[in-house]
């Protein structure tokens, strides 16, 4: 790869350095790294866990103070409250604003006024922050506070709560302008049940003012530069440090990327990273939202950053120091053994590298060092003999060459004799002593080429033939042969002289004990990619323990190939089983199956490849 080939370019020193450098420099970035990021998230757990708890506390505090309010107003509702012009008048000791929700028709001024008394009695004896009341019955009759407005509902239509429906419950109406007193407030709609039929009678509206709510929020501290704030559940802003967003829908402000739909979360406001934590209140129906600025929260990992940075550029410093002395000291050993390597490639083995006692590896390359000089001296006299050896031998082979050519003329009598036995056979038209001759020699030829080691098919089994042929004319009568052999096969590379040793084999134990009676039959078929040759007889079989002995006669000539060529001149099972071993290997050779009483069937198993030389598969035709 082309950096391992930029690195084959430096020395092991330099890489030392680079490598440690690299690990130490990423296991301090990678420390630093994780160190902030875990910080940060402990710092977003701490804020959203004590945002959680503040806004939960507020959000309480806040309902607390509705329900006290509406305890507060309980009496003043339910009666009794006698008419103030007559405060002895026992028998009518019926609240006035209980009669008043329960009367129909005008109302008289004087208990209009009566009525205005009650609710500023209660605004004044009470609750500062209350901007007005109005009581509301349930045909529509309004009473204020308020001085100079009558009971008709003409003057507060425009107000927020006028439309809201009949509630049994306490509600509380987000944030908005009142129309009679021009001020901000916050509609807290008490209902007022009938003392005498319990069912809904009308309603009392409190309006507070939101500065007195601001009041209770501001004390709630949150961070220099954290707030809180309140939107409603339809979108309003109910509360809010800037005024002038107060009842506004949160989508025409500042906030209106804001996501309210999980509790805790980091977000991003006009370009500041927030951290928002909200809490829904069940009874306004409001959620009460912290929000801080991350990076005031994350000052403490900025000074954590800090200190590990620069805890990290001393570490370099040390490290640019150390690395390269460490690597000077670790490299020397390995500089002096190539000084000394270069002795000795210029023939100086006699030098030998210094050996300290120990397990260091680069005293067990000194102790390598040593031992390959000494190994080369002795190689090197040892080549020197067998150089001497050597030419000895090219003389024995010159010797051999000159016999082998005398040899030689042995072969070429019989083939000339046999062609001289052909001639008179023919002369004499003795058609079957013709035919031994011709095959005879043919046979001698075949056999006596050694210049290739395999054959195809074809020719070995036109070799078969010849030999069968000749035993024809011995067992004229009874003896028979067969070939059953596709031509898709008859181009398949085989060993030379394998087929024909096991034809001689089952006419030699098959035919010939039985007076020529008997049949020989070949034929061949493949496996997935090996080629599989059947030589079959109907004979006597090998009976079972010498079967057994000869297949392990056949396993040891397989794990013993060379030995038992080289001592083997004869061409037999074992001969032809050691040659096809030790040209495919162990899984291919030579299978013997026999039956006793009905005869043996030899098997030989070869890969499945053509004559091209460049051992393709043979395609074969499904």
């Amino acid at each position: 790869m082309r950096w391992e080939r930029w690195l084959n370019r430096y020395s092991i020193k330099f890489k030392l350095i680079l490598i440690l450098l690299a690990a130490t420099l990423s296991s301090i970035g990678l420390t630093g790294a994780f160190s902030q990021y875990f910080y940060m998230q402990a710092a977003k757990k701490d804020f959203f866990q004590f945002a959680d708890d503040a806004s939960y506390r507020l959000n309480r505090q806040i309902e607390l103070y509705f329900q006290q309010m509406k305890i507060s107003v309980s009496s003043l509702l339910a009666g009794p409250l006698p008419n103030r012009s007559d405060l002895t008048r026992a028998a009518e000791d019926v609240g006035i604003i209980q009669n008043w929700l329960a009367s129909e028709g005008p109302t008289s001024s004087s208990l209009l006024a009566d009525l205005q008394d009650v609710l500023n009695n209660y605004v004044a004896l009470n609750y500062s922050e209350v901007d007005s009341t109005f009581l509301v019955a349930v045909d529509g009759r309004t009473v204020s506070n308020l001085q100079g407005i009558d009971e008709s509902i003409e003057e507060y239509r425009s107000e927020p709560w006028f439309g809201a429906e009949m509630n049994e419950s306490l509600k509380v109406m987000p944030t908005h302008l009142s129309e009679q007193t021009g001020n901000q407030v916050i509609s807290l709609i008490v209902p007022v049940f009938s003392t005498d039929t319990m069912q809904l009678a009308g309603r009392l509206i409190i309006n507070l003012r939101v500065r007195e709510l601001e009041k209770t929020i501001v004390s709630a501290t949150l961070a220099k530069k954290g707030y809180f704030f309140i939107v409603s559940d339809d979108g309003t802003v109910v509360y809010h440090p800037d005024s002038s967003l107060l009842g506004l829908p949160i989508q025409d402000t500042e906030l209106a990327d804001l996501r309210l739909n999980r509790s805790s979360s980091v977000q991003t406001i006009q370009g500041t990273e927030m951290l928002v934590s909200s809490s829904e209140s069940e009874l306004a129906s409001w959620k009460l939202v912290a929000m801080v600025p991350f990076a005031e929260m994350a000052s403490g990992v900025k000074v954590a950053r800090d200190a590990a940075l620069a805890a990290i550029l001393i570490l370099v410093a040390i490290v640019l120091i150390v690395v390269p002395i460490a690597a000077q000291r670790f490299t020397r050993p390995l500089r002096e053994l190539k000084r000394l390597m270069e002795q000795a490639e210029k023939g100086e083995l006699d030098v030998r590298a210094e050996v300290v006692p120990g397990k260091d590896e680069i005293q067990l390359l000194r102790h390598g060092y040593n031992r390959m000089t000494s190994r080369l001296s002795q190689l090197i006299d040892t080549v020197g003999r067998m150089k001497v050896n050597e030419m000895n031998i090219l003389l024995g082979q010159k010797e051999a060459m000159i016999r082998a050519l005398q040899n030689q003329i042995n072969p070429h009598l019989l083939y000339n004799t046999l062609e001289i036995i052909n001639s008179l056979a023919y002369v004499e038209r003795n058609e079957r002593i013709q035919v031994i001759a011709k095959n005879l020699g043919d046979y001698y030829r075949y056999t006596a080429s050694i210049q290739e080691p395999f054959v195809s098919l074809r020719e070995e089994i036109e070799h078969a033939k010849k030999y069968l042929e000749i035993v024809k004319i011995r067992f004229p009568r009874h003896f028979q042969s067969r070939f059953y052999v596709n031509e898709k096969y008859l181009d398949a590379r085989i060993v030379k002289c394998s087929l024909q040793p096991l034809v001689e084999n089952a006419v030699k134990y098959a035919v010939e004990p039985n007076s020529g009676s008997g049949t020989v039959i070949v034929s061949a078929y493949h496996e997935e990619r090996d080629l599989v040759i059947e030589v079959a007889d109907n004979g006597g079989g090998i009976p079972a323990d010498k079967l057994e002995q000869l297949m392990l006669r056949l396993d040891g000539i397989a794990a013993r190939t060379e030995d038992q060529l080289s001592g083997s001149p004869s061409l037999g099972i074992a001969n032809v089983h050691a040659r096809l071993v030790l040209h495919h290997g162990p899984r291919y050779g030579l299978s013997i199956a026999s039956f006793e009483g009905r005869g043996t069937v030899v098997s030989i198993r070869v890969p499945l490849e053509d004559q091209s030389g460049e051992f393709r598969p043979v395609e074969l035709e499904e």
